[in-house]
């Protein structure tokens, strides 16, 4: 990028040369970016500018703000969630949870778990196959992943195959939701995931702490048995910024 451009929104330019310069490893060494002022002079734009092109990146997850240091490349080390690979049977099924896949050694937990059984919006009674106004168990869950908030989901699973399992206790037991589906002979055999990326409400800036404006990803996630019957819809929001999602397709 020139120091000079005439894109009618400079920052984005000033962002993208940035994280070309941050890809080529060029502030590798001691990890930090030219301050404020030197970033202005370089690319010939206002502070405000610089400061938007930073926050951008900020919100990608390339660099973090230190308070009286200036901006740093970010420690943070992107959650590769393999989608395909999480949802074998032999993760799950040999009493492993799917996070031990996305995260391997890293410290992660569960925290603010809730279970209840509400009567269900009606566009998760359409995808369970459930009538208008019925009840089903409900799963509310945080995950925190190094300290950091990463993810908020919401599984929904009907009372017929929850019933009587641990499913409808906050601890399910080792293998998580799907085991004890398999238990009950409602073993989940098909997946489908949807994924779209949009701005995140106030409330799920609060509940994952991210800045105004911060991108999310919302995956919702079917599971299916043998026979086609919907056994859980998982609506899963995650901080942008912290997720790489890989999919591996098999020839």
């Amino acid at each position: 990028m020139s120091p000079k451009s005439s894109e009618p929104h400079k920052y984005r330019g000033v962002a993208d040369d940035l994280r070309r310069r941050i890809n080529a490893g060029e502030f590798d060494e001691d990890r930090k970016l030219p301050g404020e002022r030197d970033l202005r002079t370089h690319y010939g734009v206002s502070l405000m500018t610089v400061r938007q092109a930073l926050g951008v990146l900020r919100d990608e997850g390339f660099v973090e703000a230190r308070k009286g240091s200036g901006w740093f490349l970010a420690e943070w080390r992107p959650i590769v969630r393999n989608a395909l690979k999480r949802l074998y049977p032999e993760h799950w099924g040999e009493a492993r949870s799917m996070w031990d896949v996305d995260v391997e050694s890293r410290e992660w937990e569960v925290v603010e778990p809730q279970v209840d059984f509400p009567r269900v919006p009606d566009d998760v009674a359409r995808v369970l196959d459930l009538e208008p106004g019925v009840r089903a168990w409900r799963r509310d869950r945080k995950y925190v992943v190094d300290a950091v908030p990463v993810m908020r989901a919401t599984s929904y699973i009907p009372d017929e195959f929850a019933r009587d399992t641990r499913i409808t206790e906050v601890d399910t037991g080792e293998g998580g939701i799907y085991a004890r589906l398999e238990e009950a002979g409602h073993k989940p055999v098909e997946f489908r995931e949807q994924v779209r990326c949009r701005l995140a409400t106030p409330g799920e800036m609060d509940d994952l702490r991210l800045a105004a404006g911060a991108p999310v990803i919302e995956q919702h996630r079917i599971a299916m048995r043998e026979d086609g019957r919907v056994v859980e819809f998982n609506r899963m929001v995650l901080d942008a910024s912290r997720f790489l999602l890989v999919y591996d397709f098999k020839r």
